[in-house]
């Protein structure tokens, strides 16, 4: 490297002249201390905020357990009601059955002028799948019909489809004509007195 030059060397080594308006000097400045008004203020709404917090959660529990405190006494009121309707009930239901006794009914048929069957017979159990034969409807004391109504039935069940359902109509009157010795009866039999 070269040596430096002797003018380059001087205006190294010559001072700087100063600018010539003098500023003042730096010098570390304190922070202005903030107005406790308005820091204190702040402070002191957030802890009125958290308290107001805190007692309106304490208020919404209190609430909250009265209602459910006040539906469960409801409960009770509605359960009890329910428990004495059914002792109501069954005491109804034991009276009917008191009053439906065959006994009783018996004494009340006695007491209104009727007489006691000598004999109770129970009807037999009838199966609603089997189908049961037409009864007889005709009264006990009629003549069986005459020959000449049946042979007269005989030509209209052979009519055409239009005149079927009034032969049908006709038919079972004409052959329900037949004398039927009623069966001796099973029921209990009532006579006024």
């Amino acid at each position: 490297m070269a040596p430096p030059s002797s003018a380059t060397a001087r205006r190294a080594a010559a001072p700087q002249p100063r600018p010539t308006s003098r500023r003042p000097a730096l010098r570390v400045v304190q922070p202005e201390r903030r107005r406790g008004i308005r820091a204190g203020g702040s402070r002191r709404a957030h802890v009125w905020l958290a308290v107001g917090m805190v007692v309106g959660s304490l208020l919404v529990v209190v609430v909250g357990d009265t209602m459910v405190a006040q539906g469960q006494v409801r409960l009770a009121k509605i359960q009890l009601a329910i428990s004495a309707q059914q002792a109501t009930q069954k005491a109804m239901q034991t009276e009917v059955a008191q009053l439906a006794a065959p006994d009783r009914v018996v004494a009340q048929g006695i007491a209104h002028g009727l007489t006691a069957p000598a004999q109770v017979v129970n009807l037999p159990e009838v199966p609603l799948t089997v189908p049961l034969p037409v009864p007889d409807t005709s009264p006990a004391g009629a003549k069986p019909a005459a020959p000449a109504a049946t042979k007269a039935a005989a030509p209209a069940s052979t009519a055409s489809t239009a005149t079927k359902p009034a032969a049908a109509a006709a038919a079972p009157a004409a052959t329900t004509a037949k004398p039927v010795t009623p069966a001796p009866s099973t029921t209990p039999t009532t006579t006024p007195r």
